[in-house]
């Protein structure tokens, strides 16, 4: 887990009411978080080891007593959803409880989140959900059944750049700061660019800030290699299939 990242979310006030829930027994089997999707990777792992209180088996992988249902990138298929209720069901390997965490939350289809009413209305005995979601777009069966929370960012991590740098001077400014920060945060601040750019009815631009952000989380590339690769394309000109090739 990136220090930066983990930062910002234990300031947020979502993270504190869980921690508050979680030490007076009372935080609900089925919780879902609304956060920038550079973020949810972190938050899960934190919200893992929480829950889970097991850090001894805790690998690379993950836990055996955690559950994705669906990734970062791809939301879960109905199929995945029609058999949680039968892997949550079984009893933890070596933690407290075992724990699902449903990626891209907001993208689940009607018929993927109707499997999953039963499950959030009454979770098996050891069976902890977490919906993870960018924005808040869950259908109202899942979100009257679950305990809703948002991280929202810091003063900290809203101080960047909210434009994208305009002239020489301001990319050379920029990347000298950026080179001293974390993917996450530099992702976070592209997001502002994005919205700025779809302000400005710049969609061309905003469609390649979100590809390019796309490619490189996916990629889990270094911060040297961001900042110069985003530098090429929009100051430099260069194509994004040139630095990436045809993965668009």
């Amino acid at each position: 887990m990136n220090p930066d990242t983990v930062s910002l979310i234990e300031t947020s006030g979502g993270w504190r009411e869980l921690l508050n829930a979680r030490e007076m027994n009372s935080l609900p089997n089925c919780v879902g978080v609304v956060l920038p999707h550079a973020m949810q990777e972190t938050f899960a792992e934190m919200y893992g080891r929480m829950l889970l209180n097991d850090d001894i088996h805790w690998q690379e992988a993950g836990h055996p007593d955690l559950l994705n249902i669906g990734s970062l990138y791809t939301s879960p298929t109905i199929g995945e959803c029609r058999t949680l209720l039968g892997e949550l069901s079984l009893r933890p390997l070596s933690a407290e409880c075992r724990l699902a965490v449903i990626w891209m939350s907001e993208k689940l289809s009607q018929e993927a989140s109707n499997s999953l009413l039963k499950i959030t209305e009454e979770p098996p005995k050891y069976g902890n959900i977490l919906f993870i979601a960018e924005e808040d777009n869950f259908l109202p069966t899942i979100k009257s059944r679950i305990w809703l929370i948002y991280i929202n960012l810091t003063e900290a991590a809203q101080c960047g750049q909210k434009a994208m740098p305009h002239d020489a001077k301001e990319w050379a400014s920029w990347m000298d700061v950026s080179r001293k920060l974390s993917p996450e945060i530099l992702y976070l601040e592209m997001q502002d660019w994005i919205r700025d750019c779809t302000l400005k009815n710049d969609f061309s631009r905003a469609s390649d800030l979100d590809t390019m952000i796309r490619l490189m989380e996916q990629r889990k590339l270094s911060v040297p290699f961001i900042t110069d690769s985003v530098f090429a394309v929009f100051k430099e000109g260069i194509p994004i299939e040139k630095i990436f090739g045809g993965l668009r």
